[in-house]
């Protein structure tokens, strides 16, 4: 036998750890309510005790679903909704916030041309207007430099936005898959319980019969 196989056995067995807990209470409930000197109130409260387990499992499930979802606990929202009595006397505070005033500075682009120096020549002219030719090429570099960097960084808050939504979307789907379908365990260990307890309760006189 492979002792990999072995150390598998424990986690094989902790999968079922809620049909195990079930299974627990049950024979515990069972032994003790059918002990040998057993009286019929015993076999009431013993049947009484589950079915309040049973009702324990319902308020252990509804905050699981909440505690998924990330609201507060049924006792915090109790406590809250208790604080929000409309009778219930309030202290009052009374903030004071200052006003501050700022100035929004605009980016202004300057344009410079270069007019001819001294008379009116052809020769300055002509240089004049390689200096406005240097200038606005060299405009139209900076322009495309400042729209490349910024297509980039558009182009990387889309590609981090669509992340972030596809992780939001599964993070999503897998709450409404536990909502759907992780809770069955839950709901399994109360109906189990209830309905052993209901047993208990409803045929107490029956069962000691049985026994006698």
């Amino acid at each position: 036998m492979n002792f990999s196989n072995i150390k598998a056995v424990g986690p094989w067995f902790a999968e079922a750890r809620f049909t195990w807990l079930t299974l627990i209470l049950v024979t515990f409930a069972l032994t003790f309510a059918f002990r040998t000197g057993t009286t019929e109130p015993t076999i009431r409260l013993t049947g009484l005790a589950l079915q309040i387990f049973g009702i324990a499992t319902v308020i252990w499930g509804i905050s699981e679903t909440r505690a998924l979802f990330g609201h507060n606990s049924l006792l915090c929202g109790t406590k809250s909704w208790l604080m929000r009595f409309p009778l219930r006397t309030k202290n009052v505070v009374v903030g004071v916030t200052g006003v501050s005033a700022g100035t929004a500075t605009g980016l202004v682009s300057a344009i410079v041309t270069h007019g001819s120096i001294g008379e009116p020549t052809i020769e300055n002219r002509l240089a004049a207007l390689e200096k406005n030719i240097a200038t606005i090429h060299e405009r139209i570099t900076n322009i495309e430099q400042k729209t490349t960097t910024d297509l980039g960084k558009l182009r990387d808050s889309l590609s981090s936005e669509s992340s972030m939504r596809t992780s939001e979307d599964d993070s999503i789907r897998k709450k409404l898959e536990a909502t759907g379908a992780g809770g069955v365990h839950i709901s399994a260990i109360g109906a189990t319980l209830l309905f052993v307890g209901v047993i208990l309760s409803t045929a107490a006189p029956e069962i000691l019969t049985a026994l006698s």
